[in-house]
């Protein structure tokens, strides 16, 4: 084998710090940018904040003198909005006590410190990422793990390899669960209750036959609990009375919302990125707020002396670390309003007619609207919140799957719960609609809803079955 030199020409791309610095800024919510920026002050003096953290519309403007944007950007960023007390349409991500600290912390982040000490692949990681973005306000896992592994597919693919198996779902829905608090990452309550039952287990000196009858109750016998007397759960289990008792009385101490105690340290105020009006002309738009972003300046008395060559190269690197923070910031601040544009040219019907009018969209439809990558809007999309006429909402709020229709079209998965819960406030409390009657609704209307993904989409709406709703 003969050894010898060639040349090669190949591209490569190459994340400079700049970048680096901009993929950062965009996926940090408003709170985790006011506390990037007030590190990065602290370390450079020649980036001046003002008015970090106040509400007022006056008071809150957001520049970039240097960045050569500031008159573009501020138009861009229209009226300041006072404070907006949330809906609980969206989730909130910290805020601060009157030390300016952080008064709590969220959920997923509590996670994600557990998930740091794991030995895990990347692509397990991500997986148990996507896991526990996917968590409702009670951490709850309620989407399909094959809807949520479609959408990590469209993510990674090219990063991690092809799509994830169903072993591969699995074991990473383990792992969550397995996390703190116990019976995060359930899919049902019987799950959620089952998970707690099975932990107390395996601790020391735990009642154990209390624990099998309340573990018996719970997984085949959920549904009649408070709704029939003891001696029928008795003879249906062939349990005695006083185990039976002690069951109940062990299972009405779980936790039925495993993220209750992150819900309760949270304050409802938020902050919101954008806000949507009506134009005279009828059109719904999207534009940024003034106060979700600080005053941002370069200190001129130090741009001066650098620029008459009095100081030295540390300030002029300094100088322009500055340079790129407004300049990051105003990129950040466009790509928002260029993806919250998009979703709400998208979902126009939304804020006229309410959650039923819900077009179904994903990830992809935004980014090819924006000629961005998928990865991008996630990022943008991730805890940034939009202030509407009905109400406060994040980004992430109006991606939804969807079901088909006779016409061949598609029905958002939104919209099908907000008529489900519609149809369910006006029923009869005598004869509730059951949901096979829900499904056939749907089909008259020409939309294609299983008996069972009707099922699904009420116990995420917290409805209960028809015979428990129904009342004499």
């Amino acid at each position: 084998m003969k050894i010898s030199l060639t040349t090669k020409t190949s591209q490569q791309l190459t994340l400079t710090p700049q970048l680096q610095q901009a993929i950062r800024l965009l996926q940090l919510s408003n709170l985790e940018l006011r506390q990037e920026l007030e590190a990065f002050s602290a370390d450079n003096p020649l980036l001046e904040i003002e008015d970090l953290g106040a509400s007022g519309p006056e008071e809150a403007a957001s520049e970039a003198t240097e960045a050569g944007a500031t008159e573009e950007w501020e138009a861009e960023l229209g009226d300041g909005l006072t404070d907006w007390r949330g809906d609980g349409s969206g989730e909130d991500r910290g805020d601060r006590d009157g030390n300016g600290e952080v008064g709590f912390i969220r959920l997923q982040d509590h996670l994600r410190e557990q998930v740091a000490g794991l030995h895990l692949s990347a692509r397990d990681r991500a997986w148990l990422e996507v896991l526990i973005e996917a968590l409702d306000d009670d951490g709850y896992l309620r989407d399909p793990l094959e809807e949520l592994a479609a959408g990590f597919e469209a993510l990674f693919e090219s990063e991690l390899g092809g799509a994830l198996e169903e072993d591969e779902q699995l074991v990473g829905l383990r792992l969550l669960q397995s996390l703190d608090p116990v019976g995060i990452g359930s899919q049902s309550l019987k799950d959620c209750l089952g998970l707690q039952l099975r932990q107390l287990m395996g601790q020391a000196g735990a009642p154990a036959e209390t624990l099998k009858a309340a573990l018996l109750l719970v997984e085949e016998h959920l549904s009649q609990l408070g709704q029939v007397p003891l001696a029928s759960l008795c003879r249906a289990t062939g349990l005695s009375r006083e185990l039976v008792s002690d069951a109940l009385v062990l299972i009405r101490g779980l936790e039925p919302r495993p993220a209750a105690r992150f819900q309760a340290q949270q304050d409802t105020s938020l902050t919101p990125d954008v806000v949507v009006t009506q134009t005279r002309a009828g059109k719904w738009v999207a534009r940024l707020t003034r106060q979700s972003l600080p005053r941002l300046s370069i200190n001129q008395e130090y741009a001066r002396l650098i620029r008459d060559g009095e100081s030295d190269s540390l300030m002029s690197q300094k100088l322009q670390e500055a340079r790129w923070m407004l300049k990051n910031i105003a990129q950040r601040s466009e790509t928002i309003l260029r993806v919250s544009q998009a979703i709400v040219t998208a979902q126009q019907a939304f804020f006229s007619q309410g959650a039923t009018a819900m077009r179904p969209m994903v990830l992809r439809d935004v980014a090819q609207a924006c000629e961005l990558h998928e990865s991008t809007v996630s990022r943008v999309t991730n805890q940034k919140y939009m202030l509407t006429p009905l109400g406060c909402f994040e980004l992430k709020f109006f991606f939804s799957s969807h079901v088909g229709t006779d016409d061949g079209g598609a029905a958002s998965a939104t919209a099908i719960k907000a008529q489900i819960e519609s149809w369910v406030k006006a029923e009869d409390p005598a004869r509730p609609l059951s949901d096979q009657a829900l499904s056939d609704r749907f089909t008259e209307q020409g939309v294609v809803v299983a008996r069972r993904t009707v099922a699904k989409y009420r116990e995420a709406l917290r409805i209960q079955s028809a015979s428990l709703r129904k009342r004499q």
